[in-house]
């Protein structure tokens, strides 16, 4: 009897509370960074509730987030003051970064956004070949994975 009780509490906890969590569905404004190929794609977003939101896959046309952690204030303001350091968008795209990583830095406002790009290496999490405006921001957005 008690094995039957614990695995509907276990079933009924891992359901519970869940809800899936789209990039349009954050809290805004929200900074969000991509590292992307076409098809295969790493996020991490921050929404104005300083939820840190995650997801990494291929060929995901509508990517599902998942709660990483809350950013503190301190962190948040340091990230929205790189964000504003940034230098102007280069207009880099897939096709001009030849095979390697696209990363993107936009500021999300409902259907308006503004932001960044550059070509990257061609792993995740490498952001040594950011250039040096744009890696800052790279670097402390790592951080709050």
């Amino acid at each position: 009897m008690h094995r039957y009780l614990w695995f509907a509490m276990v079933a009924g906890v891992g359901t519970s509370g869940c809800s899936t969590k789209y990039l349009e569905d954050l809290s805004m404004p929200a900074l969000v960074w991509t590292q992307g190929t076409g098809l295969c794609s790493k996020i991490v977003a921050v929404d104005a509730g300083r939820t840190v939101w995650t997801n990494q896959g291929c060929e995901d046309g509508r990517p599902e987030l998942s709660e990483a952690r809350t950013a503190t204030p301190a962190q948040v303001d340091d990230l929205w003051t790189k964000f504003e350091a940034l230098p102007p968008d280069q207009g880099a795209t897939l096709g001009t970064c030849s095979g390697h990583l696209l990363d993107s830095f936009e500021r999300w406002e409902g259907q308006s956004r503004s932001g960044a790009s550059a070509c990257d290496g061609t792993t995740y999490d490498d952001v040594a070949g950011l250039p040096d405006g744009v890696k800052p921001l790279a670097e402390a957005l790592q951080r709050l994975e």
